[in-house]
């Protein structure tokens, strides 16, 4: 019954046994709490999934399905029939009330722990007009509208008085939602996606603020504070921030020295970190402030990313965003009520809405094109600023709490927040890719079309620092010559864990910063390794960085980097690594990557499968002899390998082999018709075969069985082999061998020599030539002008000192 605006609810006694004794006693599960509370997080949980199933390959966000999911399995719509009344008994929705709260806290602290605030103040100028623009743009709009309309409207309107809060809340900005929506769209290493991220920090941070400040302001008001209990409140918070700053985050920052490097974070560690969270929490509800802003304030003050804040993400990230969050949005359709809505309040909150979304594009389209981006690049990233998510629904549900807007205005709010997002975010999958700023080059970047006499840039990837020593031999065995030096760009790739904002990172400043960041370098042994073959191999530029990135994405930023140092070629390490004890697979994630790279490098690619003398051998203390093979066929990859192995041919402690397999017909041919292979075997021949050292044999073949067998007989005669990954799969001579192979993604003749039942063990470059043709005209030039941002303007570019591992902001 209702007394005095207080809901009392009468229950049963007999109905808390805690457990159930089952249904063959005639004992109804769903009288008991735990079972009930169960059935509902499954039945969220798997709404959830199903939903995602469905709308993330349609361009949705992952925001869409879990709303969605709550509100289609809520009071709202699964509960309003009259067989399931018991499934959403009041005392089980409290339960579950309490639990979500608990997840809406946990996940803030975890969102905190993933960003860091400094990148704020790194941020450019263009970065900050539009960042701010989006921000103040649809807010003036917003209160403007709101004024217009409210001259129009009648005062007798549900939402008139709270009309200038629906329309101010509706313009903020997150940047929560908008890494979600990067993390969703795969987009986290793109031009735009950087923008986005770096924009939406201070889009997010103005709002946040704003709101803050208001919603404060005006709870205290309506509740008729003194100034006293006001400067207590003020004081008791700044309280608070400082035990955090200067209490709290000190410890972490010792439990950091504590762990040794390559260790897992002790598990007392993290529990004391959770009891941190949970007392925050609690304090912040003494002094009167909201209970996530202790938690929220605690995860911005963690160190990001390894060895505690990946740590953190590891063990919270899965339990809150596969159970706790749904139960979150199961909980928020109570306050959804469709029964309440009007048509005139719902016109009128939907237009305020739809005119926002189009002041946020305008507010971030403007800035955008005056500083020359491109209509298409400025639309995508007015349309990502835009997307909605968890934070505007808290929001919501903050204006609700505090009584600024009432059910009927927070359904209609909902309303908006679920079609904007969902009509916005697909266009963004249609409208941008990602690979067109790296793959607008005037020509191709491939070895066999560069000119000898030139520097050579070639981009080498790393995993672990056991691909160093392979990697250096490869560099080795390149020569190097003061003529034709090579530029050697190694990027050291790391898994994106503890943080939301991908990270590369240039170990060579040029020019110092006093600003110096406390995170621990992964890669101090790989640096100094490389230094060294540097300072021994004085013809040798090398240049280090470390990419950190999710690997759903980091093949955008290895492109990314491959089209800016204008690389001719792209070595990527095989995602298994073969040593004398056993073979050790990588991740899977990696062997997709590889796969990647295949398929949107701007140069050619060459995938490295480690093994013999490659690994064992070590450069800078042994001086070794290599005998290097080329397995010729046909096609470009093929003559791309062989001019590598040319350049190859004239380091004086190398020996080359070309192999030359045909078929009978084509053998017959190649004397009479000329065709670009054999110009370059003709040119092999004519400038190496004059050394002593360098050999070429032809094979004629007739079919597939006949190609396996001079395969086989390359066992133990080489170090490393040259093959070129795609050949014309109708010949003869591959009949068959596509139904069997165990990496298809290094073609037929590497998949012979790799596979598990191969007798082979040297080392394998699988050689691919890019032969993409077409250009963006002006897309690649602009981002890397001075009219847009320059690098010392990106935030997630840093410097690093190998020496001192002390980090610099460019």
């Amino acid at each position: 019954m209702s007394l005095n605006k207080t809901l009392w609810v009468c229950e049963n006694t007999t109905s808390f046994q805690p457990i159930p004794r089952g249904i063959f006693f005639n004992d109804n599960p769903l009288n008991y709490t735990l079972t009930l509370i169960s059935l509902q997080a499954s039945i969220a949980c798997l709404s959830t999934l199903f939903l995602e199933f469905l709308l993330v390959p349609l361009g949705e966000t992952t925001f869409i399905p879990h709303v969605l999911a709550g509100l289609l399995t809520g009071t709202s719509f699964l509960g309003k029939a009259s067989h399931l009344k018991k499934l959403f008994s009041t005392r089980a929705l409290y339960i579950v009330d309490a639990i979500s709260g608990f997840g809406v806290m946990m996940f803030l602290f975890l969102m905190g722990v993933k960003v860091d605030p400094l990148l704020v103040f790194r941020t450019g100028k263009k970065t900050w007009a539009i960042g701010l623009c989006s921000s103040v743009f649809p807010l003036i709009f917003s209160i403007g509208a709101a004024y217009i309309l409210r001259q129009y409207l009648s005062p007798d309107l549900k939402v008139y008085k709270s009309l200038y809060f629906i329309a101010a809340f509706s313009s903020t900005g997150s940047f929560q939602a908008t890494a979600s929506a990067l993390q969703d769209f795969k987009l986290l290493n793109s031009e735009v996606g950087r923008l986005a991220i770096s924009s939406s920090m201070i889009n997010g941070g103005f709002s946040a603020l704003w709101q803050g400040l208001f919603v404060s302001h005006r709870t205290k008001s309506m509740q008729k504070y003194t100034v006293k209990h006001l400067s207590f409140g003020g004081l008791s918070l700044i309280a608070l921030v400082l035990v955090i700053l200067c209490i709290c985050r000190p410890i972490m920052l010792w439990m950091i020295r504590m762990t040794p490097k390559g260790k897992p974070v002790k598990e007392s560690y993290i529990v004391s970190i959770y009891v941190m969270v949970l007392g925050c929490s609690f304090v912040g509800e003494v002094i009167g402030e909201h209970y996530i802003f202790g938690p929220l304030i605690l995860g911005l003050a963690v160190p990001e990313g390894p060895p505690l804040g990946s740590a953190l993400v590891e063990r919270l990230d899965t339990l809150i965003s596969g159970l706790l969050l749904p139960l979150f949005f199961l909980t928020s359709s109570n306050r959804f009520n469709l029964d309440l809505i009007s048509f005139d309040d719902f016109i009128v909150v939907q237009l305020v809405a739809l005119g926002n979304f189009f002041a946020k594009l305008a507010g971030v389209m403007l800035p955008s094109l005056y500083c020359k981006m491109p209509l298409t690049d400025a639309l995508a990233l007015a349309l990502i600023l835009c997307a909605q998510g968890f934070t505007q629904l808290m929001h919501c549900q903050s204006l609700q709490t505090f009584r600024l807007i009432d059910d009927r205005a927070y359904t209609q709010m909902v309303i908006a927040l679920i079609w904007v997002t969902a009509a916005s975010c697909p266009i963004v999958k249609f409208l941008y890719d990602p690979s067109k700023s790296y793959m607008s080059l005037t020509r191709w970047r491939t070895i066999e079309h560069s000119p000898p006499d030139i520097e050579l840039p070639i981009i080498a990837c790393i995993h672990c620092e056991e691909n160093t020593t392979s990697m250096i031999n490869f560099l080795e065995i390149s020569n190097s010559r003061v003529d034709s030096p090579i530029y050697f760009h190694v990027l050291h790739l790391l898994q994106l864990k503890g943080r939301s904002t991908p990270l590369l990172i240039d170990h060579e400043p040029k020019r110092r910063s006093s600003s110096n960041l406390s995170r621990s370098n992964h890669s101090v042994n790989i640096i100094n390794a490389f230094k060294s073959y540097e300072k021994y191999s004085r013809s040798v530029n090398v240049k280090v960085y470390t990419c950190i990135s999710p690997y759903e994405t980091m093949h955008d930023e290895i492109c990314m980097q491959a089209a800016q140092k204008r690389a001719c070629i792209l070595i990527a390490p095989f995602h298994k690594q073969f040593r004398t004890n056993g073979v050790i697979e990588l991740a899977s994630s990696i062997r997709a990557l590889n796969r990647h790279l295949l398929r949107t490098a701007p140069c050619s690619v060459g995938i490295l499968v480690e093994r013999g003398s490659f690994v064992s051998n070590n450069p800078l203390t042994t001086t070794s002899f290599y005998n290097v093979a080329v397995v010729f066929i046909e096609g470009p990859d093929d003559r791309e390998a062989l001019a590598y192995a040319m350049r190859i041919a004239d380091h004086p402690n190398v020996s080359v082999t070309v192999i030359r397999i045909t078929e009978p017909r084509k053998k017959s041919r190649t004397s009479i018709i000329r065709d670009p292979d054999a110009e370059i075997v003709h040119k092999f021949m004519i400038n190496y075969l004059q050394m002593k050292r360098h050999d070429f044999k032809e094979q004629v073949v007739r079919d597939s069985l006949e190609m396996v067998g001079v395969i086989r007989t390359l066992k133990g005669c080489f170090d490393l082999i040259l093959v070129g990954r795609r050949h014309e799969s109708e010949s003869s001579m591959f009949y068959g061998m596509n139904d069997w192979m165990e990496y298809p993604e290094l073609g037929s003749v590497a998949d012979m020599l790799v596979s598990s039942d191969s007798t082979f063990d040297g080392s394998v470059l699988v050689v691919q030539q890019q032969n993409k043709v077409g250009r963006m005209v002006g897309r690649q030039d602009y981002y890397n002008s001075a009219n847009f941002f320059s690098r010392s303007e990106l935030p997630t570019v840093l410097e690093v000192q190998p020496e001192t591992t002390a980090w610099h902001v460019i």
